[in-house]
This record gives structure tokens, sequence and C-alpha cells, in this order.
């Protein structure tokens, strides 16, 4: 198609050299004026994934750990639990997420599979003996976007499924889970600002609100801590990043 594209203006740069020769050496010629042909090139539109993975590269990340604090009544932060680790590679791939437990022992471990083009097609859950208890499925939009998770057990059952909506930005705006039997499990509403979230509000399957945390970020575009609200929007906890580099 780029080629077609150069032989037209070829074509068309020799018909206007022809038009101003025999414009130059006869009077009789009548001067056409050219109109100026503009080909755009088409916007690329990058994925959630995509832009996730410039990000983890530009910025050298190794590793995000997350820990998560209560309050006291007072507002004393206690009972610091770590939540989960998530590994990259170098080439900003997830690779490995594990999941803790309150005492810190391995609760999960989660490890990913790519195609080609770079899309998740398949995510493993391990439990602490190392044993293969889950496996999800992706389905993706034109953007490339994820618009469906599907989570089975090892005898390919279906145990539950996740429904991913998006606005008009390609902000992801709306979290969905649900049961085997599609009853409403969880909804979860993202906000944002300038194409960072800065508020994530969890409901139950009436509507009604259980929680809701606000992120806050350094200078660099790091998350660095999610606040957490209860539905009454008293605060409760929170949860600090760490990050590791190559």
């Amino acid at each position: 198609m780029i080629l077609f594209k150069g032989q037209i203006l070829t074509y068309l740069f020799i018909l206007f050299a022809i038009s101003l020769f025999y414009s130059c050496s006869s009077s009789n010629v009548t001067e056409e004026k050219e109109k100026e042909i503009s080909y755009k090139p088409e916007k690329v539109v990058k994925n959630l994934d995509l832009i996730e993975r410039e990000y983890i590269i530009s910025s050298k990340i190794k590793s995000i750990e997350k820990v998560s604090f209560d309050l006291t009544p007072k507002g004393k932060p206690v009972n610091g639990e770590k939540l989960s680790t998530q590994t990259y590679d170098q080439k900003g791939f997830l690779t490995k997420t594990i999941a803790y437990n309150d005492d810190g022992s391995i609760l999960y471990k989660y490890t990913y599979t790519y195609d080609k083009y770079g899309k998740k097609i398949k995510t493993i859950r391990y439990n602490l003996k190392g044993e293969t208890i889950n496996y999800y499925k992706y389905d993706y939009n034109d953007d490339g976007n994820k618009t469906k998770v599907y989570c089975y057990d090892m005898n390919g059952n279906l145990e539950e499924y996740y429904v991913y909506n998006y606005d008009g930005n390609r902000n992801l705006v709306e979290e969905k889970w649900y049961s085997s039997s599609g009853k409403e499990v969880y909804n979860v509403e993202n906000d944002y600002d300038n194409g960072l979230k800065t508020k994530t509000s969890t409901y139950d399957e009436n509507g009604n609100l259980i929680y809701k945390y606000v992120f806050r970020y350094d200078g660099q575009g790091n998350i660095i801590e999610e606040t957490k609200f209860d539905s009454k929007a008293e605060q409760t906890g929170f949860i600090q990043y760490s990050y590791q580099y190559y």
C-alpha cells in the first residue's frame, strides 16, 4: 500500500513538471492549479498492556512489592502485611505474581504466557505447595484491551469470570466479577485524571459501596500509596508500594 501511494505521488510530480514546461514554452497553455494531496499516517493505538510495558521498560522496574497497613482509631498504622510481589523481565512483561497470607507465607503464585504479539493469553495459579489449581483465558477487543477473563479449574470447569469496560479514552473504568452461573459478585469502578487512575471503588452485588482506594503518585508517575476508605468515607488503612530496579 505504501508503494502504491509513492507511485501516485511520482506520477503527480511528472504531470506537474510537464505542465510547467508547456506553460513556459507556450502562451496557449492554460495554467492549472495543482491540488495539494496529503496523506496522514494511521494513528497507532496502544493498548493498556503495551503502555504498561513501555512504562516498565523506561523505568527499568524489576519488581513491585505492596505492603498493607491498618489504622488504629487514632490513625496509627499497624499490622504491616506483605500483600503481593510482581516481577517483570527486561522487556517489560509481567512474569510472576506472588500473593501472601497474613503471616507472610505464600498464598498463591501466578505465571503468565504471551503470544507473539505480546498479548497475555494464559495465566496459571498455583497454591503454596506449587500445585496448579486454576488457569485463566482472555478475550480482547479491536484495540487489544482485554474484555473478558475466564477462570477455570484444572478439569476445565468455569469457576468465575470478569468483564472489563472502557471509556472513550480507552481507560479501564469498570471491572465486574461474576460467578460461573452469571451472578454478579463485585463491581469495581475506576476514576481517572489525565490518564492516571485516581480512585477505585468496590461495590457488592447489590450496588452497596464496600470500600474505595485513592491513589498517590511520585514525580515519575509511580504509584507509591493507596489510601483505603470504608463505606462511611473513614480512612481504615493504606497500601505502600516499593520498587526494585534493574
